[in-house]
């Protein structure tokens, strides 16, 4: 029998938060731009200093302006404003798994790649389902490194082997296990049901009852 885990760690982007993009392609269109200019200038080496807590949200929003300013003229940095409006968009269905991880008193966290401005995007969003966030740009350091995964188990408040973790990218999954998480690749809110299950947390109020819709 599986010994189940004493805490859980999903991270966010790809996870349970998506952005499709739609503020990006709203702000282009808006300012004139070629479609994929946001993603070209702001995912740079402004963007990882963000992640990494040296620049602020803000700073980071501010760079993206002035190369673009630099690069379109004048009225192109208003396609920051737009472009920030836009959180992203909740996967309500791995959000309910989240939630009901929660209901059986196993803690929860989000441990996530992100800049100071994270906060505030998930108020915006309504986004809760978590008891402890844990965001690189506090931490100074990144996934995968190991110390961001060692802060991660220290925020959690039990031992590493204690705790599922998974990612939507392969290698931040590999980094959990060579610190000692269960870490498993995200793939779909059903598998992610499947993964928990195997880890001693079984969820059955959201596994589809396919013996009743057999019978329908």
């Amino acid at each position: 029998m599986n010994i189940p885990v004493k805490a859980a760690l999903f991270d966010l982007g790809g996870v349970a938060l998506h952005f499709r993009g739609i503020g990006r392609a709203e702000a282009e269109k808006e300012t004139g731009l070629p479609p994929g200019t946001l993603r070209r200038i702001a995912y740079n080496e402004s963007f990882a200093l963000a992640n990494l807590g040296v620049y602020s949200h803000q700073d980071w929003l501010e760079a993206v302006r002035r190369d673009l300013i630099a690069e379109f003229g004048t009225t192109a940095g208003a396609a920051v404003e737009v472009w920030a409006k836009d959180p992203g968009e909740l996967d309500e269905d791995v959000v309910a798994v989240l939630n009901a991880v929660r209901a059986r008193g196993i803690p929860v966290g989000i441990f996530t790649n992100n800049t100071s401005g994270l906060e505030g995007d998930l108020a915006r969003l309504g986004f809760d389902a978590f008891d402890t966030l844990i965001n690189s740009a506090d931490l100074g350091v990144t996934k995968p490194a190991p110390l961001a995964y060692r802060l991660a188990v220290e925020a959690m408040g039990v031992p590493a082997e204690d705790i599922f973790f998974t990612d939507d990218h392969h290698t931040n999954v590999i980094a959990a296990r060579h610190v000692g998480l269960r870490a498993v690749d995200f793939v779909s809110a059903p598998q992610l049901i499947e993964d928990l299950a195997s880890c001693g947390v079984p969820l059955p109020e959201l596994v589809p009852d396919t013996k009743a819709e057999s019978r329908a």
